[in-house]
């Protein structure tokens, strides 16, 4: 999802006209990305190239690379990268955008393991993620046990039910997800019609878990979106089912990538890592305490 998507109510920033002497900020990622996609963002370039459009930009070099990247509109950072030996300048650089971006509403920052990030700039932690690579061999068929089902997903007619299962998979959180968000996805350049697929239940004749999968062809890039299980299907191992069908599907891309929360009620992230994926980096989503926040018309709780 793009970020703002995630974190509601802030100001979308006009897009910028790029100069000749000035390139974009997604101009200036791009390159960048297709050589490290593992460290770049947390979400695939291509979702948040509309938004990197309208951002500008601090950035650290040695003199022969760019090492860390700064993008930032009028009242949010959209995104941070570094590598992590110039943590340091990363951090220098996130001070110098939060000087001029008083009104932040969320900021995506890459741990390091050496500093606690909310305290250094004052900000809550609103969530953490993480995003991977896969290392494991080329994918074979996937084995699904008797009884179970995989079959692709039709936009005509199943979106419904896969909003419908998704907004299941968690109970505690509000519906956050319809037909009609979903059929937006569909319709999006990284759309990958076979990427999204139910896993079936042939006795209840309904589906029971589910995966949603992207592609980039500019930067080559497959990616998994969603991988959900009703939560009375857990632990029987289902979620690794749909995580190696979809690398299965994905096969042919340059590089296969996940992105997910570290705060779900589950360990997701070693679901990944038992199909294959490494190169693990985690992202802290930091945001301004809730009473530092002037309400905003048209916000979602």
């Amino acid at each position: 999802m793009i970020l703002s998507a995630l974190y509601q109510g802030r100001t979308r920033t006009p897009a910028r006209t790029s100069s000749a002497s000035r390139p974009t900020t997604l101009e200036l990622i791009e390159p960048l990305y297709k050589k490290a996609p593992h460290l770049t963002l947390y979400t695939p370039l291509c979702k948040v190239r509309d938004v990197l459009m309208g951002c500008n930009y601090l950035v650290s070099t040695n003199g022969r690379r760019l090492s860390s990247v700064v993008a930032y509109g009028d009242d949010s950072i959209e995104l941070t990268w570094s590598v992590p030996e110039r943590a340091e300048t990363l951090r220098n650089l996130i001070v110098q955008v939060k000087n001029r971006v008083p009104t932040l509403t969320f900021l995506p920052v890459m741990e390091t393991g050496r500093t606690k990030w909310n305290e250094e700039l004052s900000l809550q932690v609103l969530g953490r993620c993480f995003r991977a690579i896969y290392e494991g061999p080329k994918p074979g068929p996937v084995s699904v046990p008797a009884g179970l089902r995989i079959l692709t997903v039709d936009p005509e007619k199943d979106l419904p039910t896969l909003a419908d299962l998704m907004n299941s998979a968690y109970p505690s959180l509000p519906r956050f997800i319809d037909a009609e968000r979903l059929a937006v996805a569909a319709r999006a350049p990284s759309y990958y019609a076979d990427g999204w697929f139910f896993l079936c239940d042939e006795t209840l004749a309904r589906p029971i878990g589910a995966a949603v999968c992207g592609y980039c062809g500019e930067t080559d890039e497959g990616f998994i979106d969603w991988v959900q299980v009703l939560p009375r299907f857990r632990g029987r191992g289902l979620g690794v089912i749909l995580a190696r069908e979809a690398i299965r599907r994905l096969a042919a891309a340059g590089c296969i990538t996940v992105s997910g929360s570290l705060d779900a009620p589950f360990a997701v992230g070693e679901l990944y890592a038992d199909c294959g994926f490494g190169q693990f980096r985690q992202w802290s989503i930091l945001g301004q305490p809730a009473v530092a926040r002037a309400p905003v018309s048209g916000a979602t709780a």
